[in-house]
């Protein structure tokens, strides 16, 4: 909904009249590109509403499928543009974009995507096994391009076959090149050293892959159209660039600050969870400084992780907090304003009182001595009226949304699987400190916290791993062939699998501990599977 008000309010639909044959009348787009003059007021963009294909499982797949639909194909077929931006929607666009040309085949952004000398290898080894008669031979080595990221700008000669290649490569790689089905529980993903066996020259990689199984950062399915960009660029483009000017702040890698007009487009894929997971309270309105300060602590005590990012962020949030200068126009400062401007937002911090309405210069006064309201400033108020009923109705969506998950939750917490099946994963007596011990830590929280016990448990493995034991994951008796991926998760739309996805996605998990845990739960399991069995 948010993206449609962004595109009615900012951009101009494109034209989709069809001709007698009843395609889109190219000529007709032509001449709307090449002659369209917008209002001032107005972004010289436009958009389209591409509907989804069906039967699609992998979570992000239409953020490519559309690539290859109406209208984009008859875009390309008219010869306006010389090269084509895919971008996530999690991301910002930067001065870059007008500043900078790509050149040859394309460029692609910079950044981590898995294990530096392994995971080149995993892809090579699955897109010569697997599309090998499809694709044909690679224009370079597995390890010849630098870490990408999946933000690509592509020459228009080249786009549709780098379209269709990343496509077909992404849906083989989440189809295949992560199940179990091949060889149950000693397939893809139980031991990827042993399962590939590798040819003589990569035999060291086998190696270094024996025992690893599949998950972040090494092999994971919920990326896999990561891999699928990395495939499309080595068999595609004969003349890539890998930039830093794509994916900025995305991964590690690619955050070092920059200008804004050396940068074409930062991707807020780490950074968005500062935003939705930690936005400040209202003090943000008053007490700016210290308010972010709080923010960096809570940030550090609660969500290590995104430490490196958040700190970025509000060391260039204070710096604007406490400038009476201008600040310099770099990705860090402009990114931290725009982060900033909607935390302020969402308190409505630039709200204006309904008072201020009444004050003499805000009226204006006739012959007859009376005096009204200004027609703008009549108009600004009703939008910040027409805007806060909007952001009521989304904090009720969300609270009320937010109590479903609490009662779920609440109904799973307590059920004795979970209890079992935490105490198999939670290694009491290992070491949390070089003073304490796991089972400590965990007393702290229940006595200390009031937390439930396995409440505890989870507070204690989520942050330290030390106390996580290994081989608990050995003992499932779980069968995976149970799993049922068309079947509903819950009473909901949701297939298993997109819940599957979602675990993976969201909580790095493996896809055999996903499912195990689905099953666990008493979800998704094949109602036929034990006649099948028995059978």
């Amino acid at each position: 909904d948010g993206c449609d008000q962004i595109d009615k309010e900012l951009c101009t639909p494109l034209p989709m009249a069809k001709n007698e044959a009843g395609t889109i009348d190219k000529q007709m787009l032509r001449n709307f590109l090449v002659n369209d003059r917008h209002d001032k007021n107005r972004m010289l963009c436009y958009y389209a509403h591409v509907p989804e294909r069906k039967n699609q499982d992998y979570i992000f797949i239409h953020s490519l499928n559309f690539l290859e639909m109406e209208p984009l194909t008859s875009i390309l077929d008219v010869g306006y543009y010389d090269y084509i931006l895919r971008t996530d929607a999690d991301a910002l666009l930067f001065p870059g974009l007008l500043n900078l040309a790509p050149s040859g085949s394309g460029w692609i952004g910079a950044g981590e995507y898995g294990e530096e000398g392994l995971t080149d290898h995993l892809v090579r080894h699955f897109s010569e096994t697997l599309l090998g008669s499809e694709l044909g031979k690679p224009l370079r080595s597995a390890t010849a391009s630098p870490s990408m990221q999946s933000t690509f700008y592509i020459h228009t000669s080249v786009f549709q076959k780098f379209v269709s290649t990343l496509i077909l490569a992404t849906n083989t790689l989440y189809w295949r090149a992560f199940d179990r089905k091949e060889g149950g529980r000693e397939g893809v993903c139980a031991n990827l050293g042993k399962f590939l066996n590798m040819a003589d020259q990569y035999e060291n990689i086998t190696q270094q892959l024996m025992g690893r199984k599949c998950g972040w950062p090494l092999w994971m399915k919920g990326v896999a159209s990561l891999y699928g960009t990395r495939i499309a660029a080595d068999y595609v483009l004969d003349n890539l660039t890998v930039t830093p000017a794509l994916d900025a702040l995305a991964t590690s890698m690619n955050s070092v600050d920059r200008s804004i007009y050396e940068t074409i487009q930062v991707h807020l894929l780490v950074t968005k969870k500062i935003y939705n997971e930690h936005s400040p309270d209202v003090n943000i309105c008053t007490m700016q400084t210290e308010t972010i300060r709080r923010l960096r602590s809570s940030i550090a005590r609660n969500a290590g992780s995104l430490k490196p990012w958040s700190d970025t962020l509000l060391n260039a949030m204070e710096t604007i907090s406490n400038s009476t200068s201008m600040v310099p126009k770099t990705i860090h400062h402009e990114t931290a304003a725009v982060f900033l401007k909607l935390f302020r937002e969402q308190h409505g911090c630039n709200w204006t009182h309904p008072n201020e309405l009444w004050v003499d210069e805000n009226l204006t006064q006739h012959d007859d001595n009376t005096k009204v309201v200004t027609v703008e400033s009549y108009e600004a108020v009703l939008k910040e009226i027409e805007w806060s009923n909007k952001k009521a109705a989304m904090f009720q969506k969300d609270y009320e949304t937010k109590v479903e998950y609490e009662k779920e939750y609440d109904s799973l917490i307590h059920r004795p699987i979970v209890k079992e099946t935490l105490d198999k994963f939670f290694c009491s007596e290992c070491a949390f400190s070089l003073k304490a011990s796991c089972g400590s830590r965990r007393a702290y929280f229940v006595k200390g916290k009031h937390k439930l016990p396995s409440v505890a448990h989870l507070y204690v493995m989520k942050d330290h791993p030390q106390c996580v034991r290994e081989k608990a994951k050995e003992k499932s008796s779980v069968s995976l062939d149970a799993f049922c991926g068309n079947c509903k998760y819950l009473d909901s739309e949701m297939t298993c699998s997109t819940r599957l996805t979602y675990l993976m996605t969201t909580y790095d998990m493996e896809e055999e501990d996903s499912k195990e845990s689905l099953l666990d739960q008493g979800y998704c399991a094949d109602p036929e599977y034990a006649q099948k069995a028995r059978s």
